[in-house]
């Protein structure tokens, strides 16, 4: 028994050997991996500083394309209200011509011959002298007019 004792004792002092340097393997590994997670927890922060910086970025380009859609669909929306505008006028105003054209052109030729005969009656009858007793009416109305102002004026001045 003791050569089995002496086998299973050499295999028990190999196994604990073995042992021994698995730990001291473990415990070499120990400051590695505080030195792998202190790295890890660096990257995290840096990362989260670099991912805040990204989103900083990033709305500010999203505020900046809001900014230059909006100017740019408000600059298309006057242009084409522009246009609109400008193509009603013209349509209302060839409707114009055309109302004008067709309707009430006649209709005036007809109201205005008459008051052309008339006219041309008047100034065929109306003598030289006449026309100089108009304008004489008119000169001494404006003459009279003149005076009552001054006079009244004058007369309100010392009061």
């Amino acid at each position: 028994m003791t050569a089995q004792l002496s086998a299973r004792e050499a295999l028990f002092v190999e196994s604990l050997g073995e042992m021994a340097d698995l730990v001291n393997r473990v415990e070499a590994l120990i400051p590695l991996l505080q030195d792998t997670r202190q790295s890890l927890i660096e990257a995290n922060t840096q990362l989260s500083h670099q991912l805040c910086a990204f989103e900083d970025r990033t709305t500010a380009l999203a505020e900046h394309t809001k900014v230059v859609a909006v100017k740019h669909i408000a600059q298309r929306t006057d242009e084409m209200t522009r246009r609109s505008v400008q193509i009603h006028v013209q349509e209302i105003q060839d409707a114009a011509r055309t109302a004008l054209g067709a309707e009430i052109q006649p209709t005036l030729r007809e109201l205005i011959a008459p008051l052309q005969r008339l006219a041309h009656l008047a100034t065929q009858r109306e003598r030289p002298w006449e026309r100089w007793q108009r304008w004489a009416e008119h000169v001494a109305t404006a003459a009279i007019a003149s005076v009552v102002t001054l006079g009244l004026a004058a007369w309100l001045w010392p009061q």
